[in-house]
C-alpha cells in the first residue's frame, strides 16, 4: 500500500501564477501533515531542494517508519529552487522571492494537503522557517502550529547577510540570470518587526530551535522571537550537531503534546 510508505511519489501543487511546486510526503499519508519549507540556495538555488536541505535528514528520522507517528511531513521545492517551474518568465519581479510571498506559496501547499477547517501545521528550516512565520503573521486563523528551525538573520542583524547575497546574485547573473533574481529577492527579505509580531499576539503553539554556534542562523534571532511569541518554546543547543541529534525526538514530542488525537479525545471527554 503506497499510502503507508515513508516517502510518497512526488506530485505538484500549481499556484495561481502558474508556478509548479514539486512536493512529497514523509510518513503515512493518512496522518496529520506538517508542511515543511527548506532553506535558501544562496549560490545555487536550483541545486537546493526539499531533499538537499540540511533539514531533510532530521525530518526523515522524525517521520521514519519505526516512529509510528500520528503525524507526517509534506516537503516541497520552493519557488525559484530545485525542480520548481513556471516562475522564470517573471523572475525579474523579485518580490515573489521575499519570505512574505513564499508564505502564501506554503499556505497553498498546505491547502492541498490539509483537511479544510482545521488549520495547518507549518514549519521550515531557515528560509522555510521565515516563510512559515510570515504565513502565521499574515493569516493567523489558517495556522494552528509553527515549527521554526534555524530561523534566518533578521532586522539589523541581516545587513551583513544581505551584502553577501547581493554579491552572489551578481556572480549568478552571468550563468543563470533567473537564479540570480531568486537570490536578489532573498537579499531584500526580512521578518516582521518585533513590535509588529508582539502586537499580532500569535497564540498558536510555536517550537523555536537554534544553536549558539550557527552564525548563519543566529540564536539571538530565535531568542528575541521567543520573547514576543506568547506560546513559543525555545530549544537552544550549544552546537549544530547537538541540535541535529535532538531535533527529531523533540519535534515528535512537541507535536504529540499539542496536536495528538488522544489529547483531543481527552479534552472532549
Amino acid at each position: 500500500n503506497k499510502s503507508s510508505t515513508r516517502t510518497m511519489a512526488a506530485e505538484k501543487v500549481q499556484l495561481l501564477d502558474g508556478t509548479d511546486l514539486p512536493c512529497e510526503r514523509l510518513g503515512d499519508a493518512k496522518e496529520t501533515p506538517l508542511i515543511w519549507g527548506h532553506g535558501l540556495g544562496p549560490s545555487d538555488p536550483r541545486g537546493m531542494t526539499r531533499r538537499t536541505c540540511d533539514s531533510f535528514p532530521m525530518l526523515s528520522e522524525a517521520f521514519s517508519p519505526g516512529k509510528a507517528s500520528p503525524f507526517s511531513a509534506v516537503i516541497y521545492d520552493a519557488r525559484g529552487h530545485g525542480a520548481s517551474s513556471g516562475w522564470e518568465p517573471k523572475a525579474s519581479c523579485i518580490q515573489q522571492f521575499h519570505w512574505r510571498s513564499l508564505a502564501f506559496d506554503m499556505l497553498s501547499v498546505a491547502s492541498a494537503h490539509t483537511v479544510g477547517g482545521k488549520g495547518a501545521l507549518l514549519g521550515g528550516y531557515s528560509m522555510g522557517a521565515s516563510s512559515a512565520l510570515w504565513a502565521a503573521y499574515s493569516c493567523p486563523t489558517a495556522v494552528r502550529g509553527l515549527v521554526l528551525l534555524c530561523v534566518t538573520t533578521a532586522w539589523e542583524i541581516r545587513a551583513a547577510r544581505r551584502g553577501f547575497l547581493l554579491k552572489n546574485a551578481e556572480m549568478l547573473k552571468v550563468t543563470d540570470p533567473s537564479a540570480a533574481e531568486v537570490v536578489r529577492g532573498a537579499a531584500f527579505a526580512d521578518l516582521p518587526s518585533l513590535d509588529d509580531l508582539r502586537g499580532a499576539e500569535l497564540c498558536m503553539p510555536i517550537l523555536l530551535c537554534a544553536s549558539r554556534d550557527d552564525t548563519t542562523h543566529p540564536a539571538e534571532v530565535a531568542e528575541r522571537l521567543s520573547k514576543v511569541l506568547p506560546s513559543a518554546e525555545l530549544l537552544l543547543k550549544d552546537t549544530k550537531e547537538e541540535l541535529r541529534l535532538a531535533f527529531p525526538s523533540v519535534l515528535q514530542e512537541w507535536l504529540r503534546r499539542h496536536f495528538s488525537s488522544s489529547k483531543k479525545r481527552a479534552i472532549e471527554e
